[in-house]
C-alpha cells in the first residue's frame, strides 16, 4: 500500500520540484497524482515501500524546517493580495468558499435576527 509523503495542493511549483529532486537524489522511487479536472482527487507524491516512505518523510520534514527558517512573516496586506491572486487563479473555488461563509454566517445569525 502506498504512503502519501507530500501533498501538492497550494504548493508552489519551485517547492514541489525541489521535493521531487530531493526524492530522486536519495533514490526513493515515487509516483505523483494530480487533483484532476474538478480538483476533488488528492494531488501528492506517493511512495510504495513503507521503509522508503519513512525515509522520505524524514527528508521532507528536514527540508521543510530549513524552508520555514528562510521564510519571512507575511503582513495582512500581502495576505490579501495573495488571496486575491489565488481567487483569480481559482474563481470557482473562491466563489463557493465565499458562498459557504455567507451561508454559515446567515444560519448562525438567523435565530438572533428573528427577535429583532
Amino acid at each position: 500500500m502506498a504512503t502519501l509523503v507530500f501533498r501538492l495542493k497550494y504548493v508552489p511549483d519551485e517547492e514541489a520540484n525541489d521535493i521531487r529532486q530531493l526524492l530522486m537524489d536519495n533514490d526513493i522511487p515515487f509516483y505523483e497524482t494530480s487533483a484532476g479536472r474538478w480538483q476533488v482527487s488528492m494531488a501528492g507524491l506517493w511512495v510504495k515501500d513503507k521503509e522508503q516512505a519513512m525515509k522520505a518523510l524524514e527528508l521532507i520534514r528536514a527540508d521543510q524546517i530549513v524552508r520555514a527558517k528562510d521564510m519571512r512573516p507575511v503582513s495582512f496586506g500581502q495576505w490579501v493580495l495573495g488571496y486575491l491572486q489565488h481567487a483569480r487563479q481559482n474563481p470557482a473555488e473562491a466563489f463557493f468558499t465565499l458562498l459557504a461563509i455567507v451561508l454559515v454566517l446567515g444560519a448562525s445569525l438567523y435565530p438572533f435576527m428573528v427577535w429583532l
